[in-house]
């Protein structure tokens, strides 16, 4: 191969990488399809953790225990793809399915008329697309619980992500 051969061939690939980070930058929403694995996203951090992930509360004075309140604004929920990861990791899979809910509370028990009913917040159809954390929901002014990101409808093979969170007063 000539020199001149070289130097196009380099050009048209150097084209060609430059063209495909521009039409796909880093972090650009692309669809959740089947068979993926998957990792929740709250306010910008990885919920693969064991470390609680802190969701700030419109709760203000002395809290007596069990008392409820509604999320600050501004907060916010995404849904990020990962490969490949480790055997052993707590990440969703998408199984046969191509959309991720997002639970507070009880993970819906199947894909029966249970499901369906059960309350969610947000549904994403794409990684990497950044949706805010409903300012109507009721949720424990303080201590911990758990985020669940869940692929639906939820049937064998998908696996949900439970995510820890740490509900924090703030006045």
């Amino acid at each position: 191969m000539g020199t001149t051969t070289r130097r196009a061939t380099f050009a048209a690939a150097a084209s060609l990488a430059l063209l495909t980070m521009t039409a796909l930058p880093a972090g650009a929403a692309h669809r959740i399809g089947p068979d993926e694995y998957f990792a929740g996203v709250i306010n910008g951090t990885d919920g693969n953790t064991i470390t609680p992930i802190p969701i700030q509360m419109a709760c203000s004075g002395p809290l007596t225990p069990g008392e409820t309140g509604h999320p600050l604004g501004g907060q916010t929920l995404a849904v990020r793809q990962e490969f490949p990861p480790a055997p052993t990791s707590g990440l969703g899979q998408t199984g046969d399915d191509s959309t991720v809910d997002v639970f507070f509370g009880a993970v819906p028990p199947g894909s029966g008329p249970s499901a369906q009913a059960a309350p969610k917040t947000v549904s994403f159809t794409h990684y990497d697309q950044t949706k805010r954390l409903p300012t109507s929901l009721t949720l424990p002014c303080s201590g911990t619980g758990t985020v669940y990101f869940v692929p639906v409808p939820v049937t064998p093979p998908s696996q949900s992500e439970a995510v820890p969170v740490q509900f924090e007063s703030q006045p």
